[in-house]
């Protein structure tokens, strides 16, 4: 039997996706209404055969990126479907989940439940489903390689640019390059040399010279994917240094 888990804090899109997927496909269905809660569904013995995932979490420290990333790790054959809002807020959040976790289709919450099921159906079978009209606008013409999971790498060269990541990440308001400096401890010449570096690479991720704040809500956004990088960079100076 064809094992699904949906990822979703809407109660309406769980109750009545998850019926109308174990009714007329005959799948066994889990739900989880936060990322936070996916750690207790995975494991060696609690395979995913599909997963699909909502990008949004309002009430949650994690985004849709984290429930993905926790799926790929930990669920490596499942095939991901972003289930999703086709409104422009959500628009840089798919194309990052796109790019980096080539996801099998991506479907609308506007789109009839049956249109829905027989995408999920033909992604159980195929393993890919064509991406739903009302978000294809909202997706590149190709998946970019400079986008994948590893591909993020490129953007946290050394530990000056991981230090920068991470006050950006931790940071609520817009800094200051002084700001910036002051929490990475670096100095005002590093940050402002160490942000020029990473342009010509965030030009890769729709973003041409981006201001400050257009850089910073791009780390919260893609937080999942910069802190593994993030984290070795950091590491491995500080096992350097001990």
């Amino acid at each position: 039997m064809t094992r699904l888990l949906i990822v979703d804090d809407s109660e309406l899109a769980l109750d009545l996706l998850a019926d109308a997927i174990s009714r007329d496909l005959g799948w066994d269905v889990t739900t989880v209404p936060r990322p936070d809660e996916l750690a207790d569904h995975l494991g060696p013995d609690k395979p995913v055969d599909v997963g699909v995932v909502d990008l949004s979490f309002p009430n949650s420290s994690l985004n849709g990126l984290d429930a993905l990333l926790a799926l790929h790790e930990q669920a490596p054959d499942c095939k991901l479907v972003v289930y999703t809002q086709g409104d422009l807020a959500m628009g840089g959040l798919l194309r990052d989940a796109w790019d980096a976790f080539e996801l099998a289709t991506a479907l609308s919450k506007s789109t009839p439940i049956r249109a829905v099921l027989r995408a999920l159906r033909q992604v159980g079978t195929t393993g890919t489903a064509p991406v739903d009209p009302v978000l294809q606008p909202l997706l590149p013409a190709e998946r970019s390689p400079w986008r994948s999971i590893d591909g993020y790498g490129r953007l946290v060269g050394h530990a000056g640019h991981a230090k920068l990541w991470q006050a950006l990440i931790d940071l609520d308001e817009e800094p200051s390059y002084k700001e910036l400096a002051d929490h990475t401890g670096l100095s005002l010449r590093s940050v402002r040399n160490y942000r020029s570096e990473l342009l010509g690479d965030l030009a890769l991720h729709y973003l041409e010279r981006p201001r400050m704040r257009q850089m910073q809500l791009f780390a919260k956004r893609c937080r999942p994917l910069l802190a593994p990088h993030i984290r070795r960079k950091l590491h491995g100076e500080a096992d350097r240094g001990a």
